[in-house]
């Protein structure tokens, strides 16, 4: 390989093409060629990668370049290097090759596991540095485990044939338990309220099944968690540390040292708009600062410039400008910062190339998918802020930074830096609750199997009636959309003896698609076969649809459900809202009379000073499609949480008070208003007033007791969103009730109190 002419190639430009011709003519007389020795197991190209591009200097000094270079690399034991007129002579003495490690002593890592590493880190020979590489490696991965006084030493066993045997010796110690942990300088907020935002735990009554093992990697995480905190609630200028005093008995005491500095505010938001004039689009733009600019308690926070920035983009786009650039500009007196948001065109810029680091364990494609968005494709502000919303929307990414590299005036470089966390979880769960009795949850999830993306969960939901045992997975349907396919494995048993005189199995197998429309808004749709087997366990008291359909029976079944959220939060929302439209088509079979129906919910939050008003409403109708009664257990019910001061299947159609009918109509309204009566953020106690409006009607065949009426209740309650999960006490009274209606007073739920 002629090494110079290479390099001239790459070299050549119109400006100096006369002088490079000229160079050319005579470039024999400087140009060599490589030749390698005693390379075994060392490739030819890898040594000259190694050794780059090499200085327009004399011969000599080349050579030394050449020594130096493969030297640094700590790959060969030894490098000798000459030269002569056309040639440059390498001769490598490689270190010996590894046959086989051994670990001993290794109770927490298996050796597999090990093996695994040393494959990544492609370690074949004994080269002293690449085996510090790997001990350093496994230090890393003990201590995230609470190992902080792991050792490991190695020695080996040579071989006449140049190859060697690695033994690894483990002394893994014992895991350093956090025996306390100090909060030092804080004024604004409370020291529970600190610990709250940190992963390093301590052992507590009230939290016994925290893990207190001590993890020093995670101590420099939880300065930024703190830090993070503070900046959100106007704290730009704190500052973190921490300190770590160890104990004798493999304990530690950790105080985090916090400087809070003073609290920073909004003052003026502006926009300077250097675009065509475009009246309707500055009117949407100064819109969007005065609804900002008015909020109460006008916090400073980076996170709120960047929606505003956010905000900003969505308009341009919707309004068909494609090209801009977004410049907030900040001045800050007495602690008050004025910000100035300025809009700019800008040339197309294209992609040129879409670069991901950082996973280790999922393929790029899956990542890419997510994107939409591949090389060649135009790119602007907005569009870089989506995709790192959209990557760490996914449950198998730790967080994900996206950066951009210029290239050109028209070209970019996206970088996209993810954290890959863990995936696999088991999940246990406990609820309690006047309705339903005791419930027992538990779970197996992987969400990333072998790095595609791809989940399998399988969950156990037993209860007194009820038991559900679930086999699922999901994928997207191709690799570079947004289609989420799933299959699912259900059986059901429940207990209806109580309220309707008969037991009911089922046995269903479907597949779904799962389409998202928008950042908020999905669709899904699912085909479904269902095996039911009704058994009748008081035939007195028993409906005569239910007496007429014992035994099994065979469905299909289509269901459609279309649903925007918004919500801010799953478990205790305080903002936004959730629409659902579900639609359920069972056909007809010759064991089933077949039925379409339709569910609308709506669900609206909003707070003011703390103070949480919540609307719920749910409308339901569903009709046979022949004609028929439908059984039910597809029919609507009302009563315990969609209608307080009634029992479950308390309101409503019924033949006798073990036999509860239901309605093909539903229609059902929870007003509530929430009071915080503790100062404890993370785990607030709310008290709360309700007002429920509700009714079920409609049967084709004649109901001894049945109505249209309105059912009306009102109460209160506590609310309690507690470390093992909101607690909810409740107290509801009828206002408009029936004599043959069933009412509960009291309810009380774990777990669920929405």
């Amino acid at each position: 390989m002629n090494y110079w002419k290479l390099k001239l190639m790459k070299r050549l430009t119109i400006n100096n093409i006369f002088f490079l011709f000229f160079l050319f003519l005579n470039v024999e007389v400087f140009a060599k060629d490589f030749i390698i020795e005693g390379n075994k197991y060392t490739d030819d190209d890898i040594v000259i990668s190694i050794i780059d591009e090499i200085p327009d200097l004399d011969e000599n000094s080349q050579s030394n370049f050449i020594l130096k270079k493969l030297i640094s690399s700590k790959l060969f034991k030894s490098v000798e290097v000459s030269y002569d007129l056309n040639n440059f002579f390498i001769k490598i003495n490689e270190y010996p090759s590894i046959n086989k490690f051994y670990y001993i002593n290794n109770e927490r890592i298996k050796d597999e596991d090990i093996d695994n590493i040393v494959k990544e880190l492609e370690l074949y020979t004994l080269s002293k540095s690449q085996i510090n590489n790997l001990i350093e490696e496994l230090y890393k991965i003990y201590q995230s485990f609470g190992y902080n006084n792991i050792q490991i030493e190695y020695r080996s066993e040579n071989y006449s044939n140049n190859s060697s045997d690695v033994y690894l010796d483990f002394n893994e110690g014992d895991i350093t338990k956090i025996n306390k942990i100090n909060i030092n300088g804080n004024v604004a907020f409370d020291k529970n309220t600190i610990l709250s935002k940190i992963k390093s735990k301590t052992k507590k009554i009230t939290n016994i099944f925290a893990n207190n093992n001590f993890k020093k990697f995670e101590l420099n995480n939880d300065i930024i968690r703190i830090r993070n905190f503070y900046k959100l609630q106007g704290y730009k200028d704190v500052k973190v540390e921490y300190e770590v005093e160890y104990y004798e008995n493999n304990r530690v005491e950790i105080s985090f040292l916090i400087n809070e500095g003073q609290k920073y505010f909004f003052n003026n938001l502006n926009i300077k708009i250097n675009l065509e004039k475009n009246k309707d689009l500055e009117e949407k733009f100064f819109l969007l600062i005065d609804e900002n600019q008015n909020k109460v308690n006008n916090i400073y926070n980076k996170d709120k410039i960047d929606e505003i920035e956010f905000d900003i983009s969505e308009i341009l786009e919707n309004s068909g400008i494609q090209y801009f650039k977004i410049t907030a500009l900040e001045k800050i007196i007495n602690y008050k910062a004025d910000i100035l948001f300025e809009i700019s065109p800008t040339e197309p810029i294209y992609v040129n190339q879409i670069n991901i680091s950082g996973n280790d364990r999922t393929y790029d494609y899956v990542f890419r998918r997510e994107l939409n968005l591949s090389e060649g494709d135009p790119i602007n502000s907005s569009k870089i802020k989506n995709i790192s919303r959209q990557l760490n929307n996914l449950n198998f990414i730790g967080s994900a930074r996206v950066d951009t590299t210029t290239i050109d005036n028209n070209t970019q470089n996206i970088d996209i830096v993810v954290e890959e966390t863990q995936t696999g979880s088991f999940n246990v769960g406990f609820s309690i609750g006047t309705l339903d009795g005791a419930t027992f949850v538990s779970g197996l999830k992987e969400n990333n199997i072998n790095g595609t993306g791809r989940t399998l969960e399988f969950l156990v939901n037993t209860s007194k009636d009820n038991k559900e045992f679930v086999l699922s997975t999901s994928d997207k349907l191709f690799k570079n959309n947004n289609v989420n396919h799933g299959y699912s494995i259900v059986y059901e048993e429940d207990d209806f003896s109580k309220s309707q005189s008969y037991k009911l199995n089922t046995f269903t197998l479907d597949t779904s698609f799962n389409y998202k429309f928008s950042d908020y808004t999905y669709h899904t749709i699912a085909f479904g076969y269902s095996l039911k087997e009704y058994e009748v366990t008081n035939s007195t008291t028993a409906s005569n649809n239910i007496k007429s359909s014992e035994g099994d029976s065979i469905s299909f079944n289509i269901t459609n459900d279309f649903t925007r959220n918004t919500l801010n939060s799953y478990i205790k929302p305080s903002e936004g809202n959730f629409v659902s439209f579900a639609n359920y088509i069972e056909t007809p079979s010759s064991s089933a009379n077949g039925f379409i129906k339709n569910i609308i919910t709506g669900k609206k939050y909003y707070s003011l000073n703390k103070n949480v008003f919540s609307a719920q409403g749910k409308l339901g109708n569903i009709f046979s499609l022949n004609d028929s009664e439908i059984l039910s257990d597809n029919k609507f019910s009302l009563g315990g949480r969609w209608l307080r001061g009634f029992d479950a299947f308390g309101a409503g159609p019924r033949n006798s008070r073990t036999s509860y009918v239901g309605g093909n109509n539903i229609l059902a309204l929870k007003l509530d208003f929430s009071k915080p009566v503790s100062l404890n953020e993370q785990n607030p106690i709310y008290f709360n007033l309700f007002n429920d409006y509700g009714t079920v009607w409609g049967n084709k065949n004649t109901v001894t007791s049945s109505d249209n009426e309105l059912r009306i209740s009102y109460g209160f309650g506590i609310n309690y969103y507690s470390p093992i999960g909101p607690i909810g006490f409740s107290w509801g009274f009828p206002l408009v009730d029936k004599d043959y209606d069933i009412k509960r007073m009291f309810l009380f739920t774990i777990g669920n109190i929405n």
